[in-house]
């Protein structure tokens, strides 16, 4: 089995270089340990203040921070985890940079993560808020060279048109984003999009995607099919993992944080805790 970095040894830092160009990267500076400290928005990113009292009180869980990678302007690819379980989940949102209704509902899972150290017991959580900073910054789908990162994947049917790169992770995110999963190893991931509301899946995903249809019930199941070099098809096809895309409507962008917690925070949890309920509040 992959080792588990967050909770072994230091995270290596992945470097914007080398995009589809062919440009080679030299190799990383190693980072420090991960650092403890309790959950922060996601606009603070990683270098935070000192570690806040409430993360030391009962009852409350510890979030870990670390710098993936960089995007191809040199914006910061964060991620947070919880828990030391064998049990891995990740989370990802806004790899369409035009698609991030879902980045806040991170946030509010990590929230709930930090307060609820029972959702935790036998699992670890891995969260990537932004996985394509520049898109989002910009309001685009694409990264800053304009490749569509959820098409960069080294999947079997990858395809180089359009903006799909010239070769698979010729993009310093797309690279970032595999290289946590080959480390992780994650048992199931779940990645947020809009705006076709529903709840598409690929590889064994299939009580998964019931469970968590189970609690978000305007977002019906349905298979969408497995796109070209997409993160659906490289996890769940060549890895053979599951993994459930969430396709939150478009009128997502109007609802508060709260209201999306409230109407989608459901099916998070339940992704959580598979394939066992979750627990009540």
């Amino acid at each position: 089995m992959l080792d588990h970095i967050l909770r072994s040894s230091p995270w290596l830092l992945v470097l914007a270089g080398g995009g589809c160009a062919g440009i080679t990267p030299g190799a990383p500076p190693p980072m420090g340990p991960i650092e403890r400290r309790a959950a922060a928005p996601v606009s603070a990113g990683v270098a935070g203040d000192a570690p806040s009292v409430a993360a030391h009180l009962a009852g409350r869980a510890e979030a870990r921070f670390a710098m993936i990678g960089r995007s191809v302007s040199g914006a910061a690819i964060d991620v947070r985890a919880f828990g030391e379980g064998p049990d891995v989940i990740l989370f990802l949102a806004s790899i369409h940079g035009d698609e991030d209704a879902g980045t806040p509902l991170l946030q509010r899972l990590a929230d709930e993560l930090e307060a609820r150290p029972d959702l935790l017991a036998g699992r670890r959580v891995v969260l990537v808020p932004v996985a394509n900073p520049d898109g989002r910054t910009s309001r685009r789908r694409t990264n800053g060279r304009g490749v569509d990162l959820n098409r960069n994947f080294p999947a079997e049917n990858f395809d180089a048109r359009g903006r799909h790169g010239a070769e698979p992770l010729c993009e310093p995110e797309s690279r970032a984003l595999h290289d946590l999963i080959l480390r992780e190893d994650p048992a199931r991931v779940v990645s947020i999009h809009q705006p076709i509301a529903c709840l598409d899946w690929d590889g064994p995903a299939d009580d998964l995607a019931e469970l968590m249809g189970r609690h978000a019930p305007d977002l019906p199941l349905k298979k969408l099919g497995s796109r070209p070099g997409s993160l659906g098809s490289w996890v769940g096809l060549e890895l053979g993992r599951p993994i459930v895309t969430v396709e939150l409507p478009r009128s997502a962008d109007r609802l508060s944080a709260a209201k999306r917690w409230e109407r989608w925070g459901p099916m998070l949890l339940a992704a959580v805790t598979f394939p066992d309920e979750p627990p009540p509040e």
